[in-house]
């Protein structure tokens, strides 16, 4: 086994990790949503938050150095378009994960908290609209997978177009889910 044979099992491994497990907490959470399972919400939200800089912070770094190493040790460039895309995407939501997810799935298990180990509304209402920003998380997700798979270049643009609509199909039908979630103050 060569070295950057060894770096591509890692990134595979890794981003298999990274992805698969905040996908099964994203389906589950949707799941509890659609069922109107309260405590299944709760859970979903409270693993999500406990598992983020013990689980998908350090998946997500391991995607990011063994995909950097295989540049580095094979025969690719960083003025490459699908690697520029893929760092990029990755950027998008290793920040997106940090910044809105992480924070925002700790307030509602902090609420719950509060709340005696309830999902009051206005937590209900800010885990859904968590789960709808999910969803344009791993749309970038997924959408970065087929450009490691694809490798587009500038002339592939049936390619980019395709993976530029279904990203902005999911941006936009994620953002009309959170915003049609009403608080219930205002409902």
């Amino acid at each position: 086994m060569t070295r950057y044979e060894l770096y591509l099992v890692g990134h595979i491994v890794a981003a298999t990790l990274w992805l698969g497990g905040g996908f099964m907490l994203l389906l589950t959470g949707v799941r509890a949503q659609r069922a109107n399972d309260q405590e299944g919400l709760q859970r979903a939200v409270s693993t999500t938050a406990a598992l983020g800089a013990t689980y998908f912070i350090p998946a997500s770094l391991a995607v990011l150095v063994f995909g950097l190493l295989m540049v580095f040790d094979g025969p690719w460039d960083f003025d490459q378009l699908w690697i520029i895309l893929g760092l990029l995407g990755y950027a998008a939501t290793f920040l997106t994960g940090l910044l809105i997810l992480k924070p925002t799935s700790e307030r509602i298990d902090r609420l719950v908290g509060e709340a005696g180990g309830k999902l009051t509304p206005p937590a209900q209402a800010e885990a859904e609209r968590l789960l709808a920003l999910a969803q344009i998380d791993y749309t970038v997700l997924f959408v970065v997978v087929a450009d490691m798979v694809l490798k587009p270049t500038a002339d592939d643009v049936g390619t980019l177009l395709l993976m530029a609509a279904v990203l902005g199909a999911g941006v936009i039908w994620a953002l009309a889910r959170a915003r049609a979630i009403e608080t219930p103050e205002t409902a």
